[in-house]
């Protein structure tokens, strides 16, 4: 039996180059699409320019102010501003697109901006520096295609994202070896969470020692490791319960619980409600 999320989920419109600018007065005249709880199969870059915007990501409120970026990943669930005065740009783009050789990938895997510490953490960056990319940007996206554009849009993309990653503090600099281990972890945990869920499959995933990687995980995170993979299958529960028609039934074997009772005690033991309860608490 195959099970659908029922969380709505837009993927990039097809085209020849997988990046695109709007003003973000998109997304008052869709209001009934971005305003409700929705999904991305694709990474969105806010910088806004005016106002303030108040978003909710993952059932966390996040205000983005003037001069500020907000960058969000694919797969998380957000609810745009529909009523404060803002404005600003959105570039969006996909994975592919970016990660044209292996220091892009690096980056996108491994960055502060991107990591399980700081993610959608709003980031003040030059207004100056940001108006004019993301004006060049626009501009190149708006020429007749050819074997430069994708090239060129990558090149301001790159920059604007290693500014807002330049402007970010954090606990450990992108070479350190305790933040690339810590950010495997994460890496992992996403790919692997719904069918692992034991931490000695992680340790050997990783070739490393539980003590070790608690020891890096817990400096970067403030968690364990096994606390930080428990609120991630408690997180994706708490999407699907919010946000899906499916059972509990069906969402405890959507997230690789063989048996209900086993979901439905593990449920409760992290968040003190049934996922019923959860549900009703949350309409």
């Amino acid at each position: 039996m195959r099970l659908k999320e029922n969380i709505r989920t837009f993927d990039f419109t097809p085209s020849s180059i997988e990046i695109e600018v709007k003003k973000l007065t998109f997304i008052k005249e869709l209001p009934n699409l971005l305003g409700s709880p929705h999904k991305v199969s694709f990474y969105q870059l806010m910088w806004v320019t005016e106002g303030s915007a108040e978003l909710k990501i993952d059932f966390r409120k996040i205000r983005v102010g003037v001069n500020e970026l907000l960058l969000i990943s694919p797969g998380q669930v957000c609810e745009f501003d529909i009523t404060s005065d803002y404005s600003g740009k959105m570039i969006l783009f996909t994975d592919s697109f970016f990660t044209v050789t292996e220091v892009d990938a690096d980056f996108l895997y491994s960055s502060q901006i991107l990591s399980l510490s700081n993610l959608n953490q709003v980031v003040s960056v030059c207004p100056l520096l940001a108006d004019n990319l993301i004006a060049l940007l626009e501009e190149e996206l708006k020429t007749s295609a050819d074997k430069f554009q994708a090239t060129i849009a990558q090149s301001l993309l790159r920059v604007i994202l290693f500014e807002a990653e330049r402007n970010l503090s954090s606990a450990y600099p992108p070479s350190s070896n305790k933040y690339n281990l810590a950010q495997s972890f994460h890496n992992a945990v996403e790919k692997h969470f719904r069918e692992n869920k034991r931490l000695e499959y992680y340790t050997s995933l990783l070739a490393v020692s539980e003590r070790v990687l608690s020891k890096e995980v817990k400096l970067l995170t403030g968690e364990t490791p096994k606390v930080y993979l428990d609120k991630r299958v408690v997180l994706e529960a708490k999407r699907l319960l919010a946000y899906s028609k499916l059972s509990a039934k069906e969402i405890g074997f959507l997230l690789g619980f063989e048996e209900p009772g086993n979901y439905n005690n593990f449920f409760r033991k992290h968040t003190g409600l049934t996922p019923a309860n959860f549900r009703v608490s949350i309409k």
